[in-house]
């Protein structure tokens, strides 16, 4: 065993930036046997009654969750919870258990515990992180009911003490939600990714989170203190003074960056040489608006649309889209409003019963091996024109009352782009025939996400009004490598070549059109990366609204010649790793 003194450094996947320093507290969650008991027909109604109770309050628990991120939580938080009472509202949670409690005969826990284990099977199977994500928030709301069905005693997030770093097999929403940042330094886990509801929640509370890490050797070392280095995947056994010293200064440093960021959020995005940068922001949730506007957004750049859908389980009327865009693009005051048209299918669909109306919708699209290649986004609203007809309209009805722009997701052909322009105008026309008023002229943009389209830019720069570079699924197609998926992760380099010399390429179509391109994603925000695309001709970038401070510092630290001289160098590396290091040796740490 290495002595108390002996440093050891650890590696991992960074998730949530930051340092964190403090003691190691192992938070672990017992499975208890779940017993098995015969009951008599009398007593069936008796269990009944102790399930709803137990699903009553577990409901209560997240609402209450809700309620306090509402006043002081990131809203990212509160959707991921209101995911977790849409489940609790699920005929699998209500009607199927109380059916199996009838037919079986068994005590609640255990007729309870069988059913969520067949379905954790049935979605661990899938090689879809979708539903490797929904596997963990049926493990998260199940563990809520099953401690209301028979209270144990358990370690809460809420009850750690001070300064400590949380080290876990893997970390669930609602632990994670519970955590107080004041308490907890930062976490550490064995297990989880960049996009899972814990990582979201982590990155919204600003505690720096590490995972992919062998916690096996932190039980065979004794332990007196910790550093997490959040931002490069580092966990740091029993540091010594000179590296604690050093970590500290860091992190006297993030600090005061952060309190200075948020003084200055009413600055323009603009170089030291006056080039400015509009930066716009991403958004899911129209009750959001308010925050973003609050972070000097110059716009809504990318209005996730299918969350309208997702949150209700159900395509929304024209009429309750009209009036949802008519009442965000009235807050705008004039900046624009980017809708993304309905992103469906992939990783983004619900499981709905055969008599759900919406039901025929998804039966082509609910057993594709290769959901990310399947039937989404585009090619799913073409088939079903009905719908992309329907939200097109009501985009169209509330245009008279700003500025609307409509944003193809997935496009990979022109054609695509010819129809969506000729369904515009259709339903333009017959709007105006009914003496309705709308702007015909909207603005319409190709998301460039897939390969085909960004070799293809040239072409669709001549019939598109505008770009929408979205790197995050681009990174993932170019170099086929799966985000979510551990075993490839290592192979996500934003810093790879090829994407930058694709995105010069886009920009380069799009300018010489005479269009204008935006930028989004996690690359968009990423401070080593800000000042290499602003030298590639990137000049709007699109973010989450709690981004946009740092991304406004980093490009008031530059001027415009020093970026582009920035990126020439950049082109010239031929690798992700060589490309990573020159970034580095620019001296790029001045951002920050």
């Amino acid at each position: 065993m290495p002595s108390r003194g002996e440093e050891i450094v650890l590696r991992g996947v960074p998730i949530s930036k930051g340092i964190g320093i403090g003691c190691p507290v192992f938070f672990s969650t017992v499975e208890d046997p779940v017993p098995e008991v015969i009951i008599s027909t009398k007593e069936i109604d008796q269990e009944i009654v102790r399930y709803r109770h137990a699903l009553d309050q577990s409901r209560k628990d997240v609402q209450v969750l809700q309620s306090h991120c509402a006043k002081e939580g990131p809203p990212e938080i509160f959707s991921i919870l209101n995911t977790h009472l849409e489940m609790m509202h699920d005929p699998l949670l209500t009607s199927v258990i109380e059916e199996r409690i009838r037919d079986m005969q068994r005590n609640i826990e255990s007729i309870f515990h069988h059913i969520i284990e067949e379905y954790k099977q049935r979605f661990s199977a899938l090689q879809d992180h979708y539903f490797q994500e929904r596997t963990r928030d049926i493990v998260d709301v199940s563990r809520r009911i099953l401690g209301h069905l028979r209270p144990l005693a358990k370690s809460k997030m809420g009850d750690i003490p001070h300064n400590s770093i949380v080290l876990a097999h893997e970390l669930v929403p609602s632990e994670t939600v519970e955590a107080s940042a004041s308490l907890v330094s930062a976490f550490v886990t064995a297990t989880g990714g960049i996009t899972s509801h814990a990582a979201i929640i982590a990155r919204a509370k600003g505690i720096p989170y590490v995972a992919n890490v062998d916690l096996k050797q932190l039980k065979q070392i004794e332990v007196h203190s910790l550093i997490v280095d959040g931002s490069q995947g580092l966990v740091i056994l029993n540091p010594m003074r000179a590296t604690l010293k050093k970590y500290q200064q860091l992190q006297r440093h993030h600090q005061m960056n952060y309190k200075m960021l948020k003084s200055s959020v009413h600055l323009k995005g603009e170089t030291i040489d006056g080039y400015e940068v509009r930066i716009f922001a991403n958004l899911e949730n129209p009750k959001e608006m308010s925050q973003l506007l609050e972070a000097g957004a110059s716009g809504i750049g990318l209005f996730r649309s299918e969350y309208l859908y997702l949150s209700r389980k159900r395509f929304p009327s024209e009429q309750e889209q009209f009036l949802i865009y008519k009442k965000m693009v009235k807050a705008l005051k004039g900046r624009p409003l980017v809708v993304r048209i309905f992103d469906v299918g992939g990783d983004k669909k619900v499981d709905l019963p055969k008599d759900h109306p919406d039901a025929k919708y998804f039966e082509l699209i609910g057993h594709e091996l290769n959901p990310a290649l399947g039937c989404r986004a585009i090619r799913f609203l073409l088939r079903y024109p009905q719908i992309l007809k329907t939200q097109l309209r009501a985009i169209l009805r509330a245009s008279q009352f700003g500025e609307i722009h409509i944003l193809i997701p997935m496009l990979s052909d022109v054609c695509e782009l010819r129809a969506v322009k000729e369904l515009v105008q259709q339903e333009a026309q017959q709007l105006q025939q009914s003496g309705v008023k709308v702007n015909p002229h909207l603005p319409i943009g190709c998301m460039i996400e897939v390969p085909s389209s960004a070799i293809m830019c040239d072409t669709l720069a001549e019939e598109a009004d505008f770009f929408s570079i979205g790197t995050n699924d681009l990174v993932q197609y170019i170099l086929a490598a799966d985000r979510a998926n551990h075993h490839t992760a290592e192979l996500y380099f934003t810093t790879h070549p090829s994407i930058l010399r694709l995105i010069r390429m886009v920009v380069n179509a799009a300018n010489k059109a005479r269009k204008p391109v935006i930028l989004c994603g996690e690359l968009a925000a990423d401070p080593m990366m800000i000042p290499l695309l602003i030298g590639l001709g990137v000049r709007e970038f699109s973010v989450a609204a709690r981004h946009i401070p740092l991304v406004k510092h980093t490009i008031r630290k530059w001027r415009i010649l020093d970026a582009c001289r920035l990126a020439e160098g950049a082109l010239e590396q031929v690798s992700s790793q060589e490309l990573k290091q020159y970034l580095s040796s620019e001296g790029l740490a001045r951002n920050g």
